[in-house]
């Protein structure tokens, strides 16, 4: 299949939740889908609270600490400035921060509405309240300050697709007499002004969380920012690293994605985001063609006698694309949920915006790697929702090339290793569904973009029945990290391009089995056998070659003998 580099001019036509790159993405409801989302100007200010962040933190403290966690976002190749542009002109707390009834308010000159005099808004929540208002009763409690120290939001986002405004709560009651308390809120708030100026979590060097091999001091020195999960080492988790405070490549290639520095922008203590670098872009698909979307691209580059012994930048493949295409049994996604191009060459696209190179050429090692499952929800890896997908046993396809500073490197990567057809079988069509096998047994494939299961069922009356599907890998192992299939129901009179009118299942893996998604449901209570349509479908729309499943309908349509004896036997 031919791959064509021009796609990475509509990754560059950025309008301005993956530091492997955006963590917000423009869907259809926007001018333009798949535009990676960063703030309306290059000159991002904050505003801070004007009271005390707690009797251990003054005012002039507290603002030292949020310039420092700020400064560490200002580097030459990013076109994006941060600082400190005054204060807000009210100690924030829960007396002027109150839920309404629909809405949390806050004072006018914390608002998005605001966002123009002030885009980032920074609250000293000196004693909790703000935080609990926010994250719910006690949410403040110093024993959760790993979690709720700092809290950030981004509340305001443009028509065209720029983010405008956002929030940062800092937990005055985890400052405490302690000095490493204060650095901890630090590391914390340098964090939080990465995710609202747009960056996602970032998977690299991944075993400095896992543990899964002891990661080297090299591994632990290029461990970005912007890992979604801190390593548990105590209280003062910035104490788990070297150089806690100081950005990573990976974090840099992020930025350089969001806010690049080009020839035509370049300014007085910027340079082009290339230089000294490469963009690197890629497509990583299926033998089939399909492209493969929740994988984390990662890169490795040469050294001389052989390659680095850590991961140097990531990015994950289908971060533009469509991550909820909807499905029959719950519809299509509520514009304000969508995010992402619908084209399906999208799914397998991923570029890093800065990759160091050294002159005069530099080797590259790309190697395509599972999600994490852990990194799901607040901790995924861009504006993903569904759960995290595995890889077939076997090592993953790797390329190498050659790169030179300020040239742009393209890479295809066929997954091998992965499943090499399509064939879904005959489940037919909404109009012409496919009657369950007499067994009440069936498997199936969701392959193709969209692909759905259609089925039909006749049930006599005053009977209950069961329809349960079993997610599987391509071992035939149940499995949550695969397809995510839903089920609905409709009589087969029913008009089609409808919701299910009988029943349905609109979220996947419902049932305490591994994998399973299970509905339940009673057919008339009298009158003449009716014939049912059903429908499996994954949640977020999306077929792939690797998305198996196991079906069964649980139904008794007689029970020979129809009493028993005291002694009772076998049914029939």
């Amino acid at each position: 299949m031919q791959r064509s580099s021009w796609l990475v001019v509509l990754l560059l036509m950025t309008a301005l939740s993956w530091a492997g790159g955006p963590r917000f993405v423009t869907g259809t409801q926007y001018p333009q889908a798949g535009l990676m989302m960063a703030f309306y100007t290059p000159q991002v200010t904050y505003a801070t609270d004007p009271g005390g962040l707690s009797v251990y933190a003054s005012h002039a403290q507290a603002d030292a600490m949020v310039a420092a966690a700020a400064a560490v976002w200002n580097v030459p190749t990013a076109n994006l400035t941060l600082g400190q542009s005054g204060q807000l002109a009210e100690h924030v707390n829960g007396s002027n921060a109150f839920f309404n009834g629909t809405e949390i308010v806050f004072p006018l000159d914390a608002q998005a509405t605001n966002y123009l005099n002030i885009p980032i808004a920074v609250i000293y929540d000196t004693d909790g309240s703000v935080t609990d208002l926010l994250l719910g009763s006690g949410a403040s409690s110093p024993s959760g300050c790993r979690q709720n120290g700092v809290t950030e939001s981004v509340d305001g986002f443009g028509a065209t697709g720029t983010i405008q405004h956002a929030l940062i709560v800092l937990n005055g009651r985890c400052v405490t007499s302690a000095p490493q308390s204060l650095l901890q809120m630090q590391y914390q708030t340098m964090r939080a002004f990465g995710r609202v100026l747009g960056l996602a979590w970032s998977q690299l060097n991944d075993n400095v969380f896992t543990g899964a091999t002891q990661p080297t001091a090299q591994q632990m020195a290029h461990w970005p920012v912007m890992h979604p999960i801190d390593v548990v080492c105590g209280p003062y988790t910035y104490l788990c690293v070297p150089n806690p405070f100081v950005l990573r490549d990976d974090d840099i290639s992020t930025l350089a994605l969001l806010y690049p520095v080009t020839a035509a922008n370049v300014s007085p203590g910027k340079e082009v985001s290339s230089t000294g670098a490469a963009f690197v872009e890629g497509w990583t698909y299926f033998s089939t063609g399909q492209g493969m979307d929740l994988l984390n691209m990662t890169v490795t580059l040469s050294q001389e006698g052989g390659w680095q012994g850590w991961q140097e930048a990531s990015g994950i493949t289908g971060q533009l694309f469509q991550i909820d295409a909807g499905n029959p049994v719950s519809g299509a996604t509520p514009l304000l949920l969508n995010s992402g191009v619908e084209w399906n060459i999208w799914s397998e696209y991923y570029a890093m915006g800065r990759v160091p190179i050294a002159p005069p050429f530099t080797g590259l090692y790309v190697v395509p790697e599972a999600i994490n499952p852990l990194y799901t929800g607040s901790y995924a890896l861009g504006p993903y929702v569904r759960t995290p997908m595995s890889l077939s046993v076997g090592p993953p396809a790797q390329v190498s090339s050659f790169a030179q500073p300020g040239v742009q490197q393209a890479f295809w990567t066929p997954m091998t290793n992965e499943p090499g057809t399509c064939n879904p079988g005959s489940d037919e069509t909404e109009l012409l569904p496919v009657a369950v096998d007499p067994s009440g047994w069936s498997m199936g494939l969701l392959c193709g973009m969209g692909h759905s299961s259609w089925l039909s069922m006749t049930v006599q009356p005053g009977r209950t029945w069961t329809i349960e599907t079993t997610a599987s890998d391509e071992s035939g192992d149940a499995t949550v990290q695969k397809a995510q299939p839903v089920i609905g129901v409709w009589a087969a009179s029913d008009p089609t391009g409808t919701l299910p009118t009988v029943a349905s299942q609109p979220v996947a893996m419902n049932a305490m089995a591994l994998g399973v998604t299970q509905l339940r449901m009673a057919a008339a209570p009298t009158g003449a056998n009716a014939t049912y349509r059903l429908v499996i479908a994954d949640q977020y729309g999306e077929g792939r070659p690797d998305f198996g499943y196991q079906a069964r309908v649980l139904y008794a349509d007689s029970v020979s003998p129809a009493l028993l004896g005291a002694r009772a036997g076998r049914l029939r």
